[in-house]
């Protein structure tokens, strides 16, 4: 982000002269997160890959004594017909 990279850009068919300059973070299932570096016309680089740790508390900080919010009948049907992906970009 702080240094110039030469690069081809394909939007205008010229070299050209950009720096990075945007952070993106996906997160996925499983308390994954993964951080990208990128900019215009630039390949976009990897910084890091990480997974959350559980809160020990619980849900809302420990004072819902444990219990999450119940379902919408829309989500509950879907959670029960695919199931919840934990781990798919481990």
């Amino acid at each position: 982000m702080r240094r110039e990279e030469k690069v081809f850009c394909a939007f205008d068919g010229k070299f050209i002269t950009d720096y990075r300059e945007a952070l993106v973070v996906n997160l996925a299932p499983g308390g994954i997160a993964k951080v990208w570096v990128l900019g215009p016309c630039l390949p976009p680089i990897e910084v890091t890959t990480v997974k959350a740790e559980i809160d020990p508390r619980g849900p809302y900080e420990g004072k819902s004594g444990g219990k999450y919010d119940s379902l919408t009948d829309v989500s509950k049907a879907y959670v029960e017909k695919f199931g919840v992906p934990y781990g798919s970009w481990e």
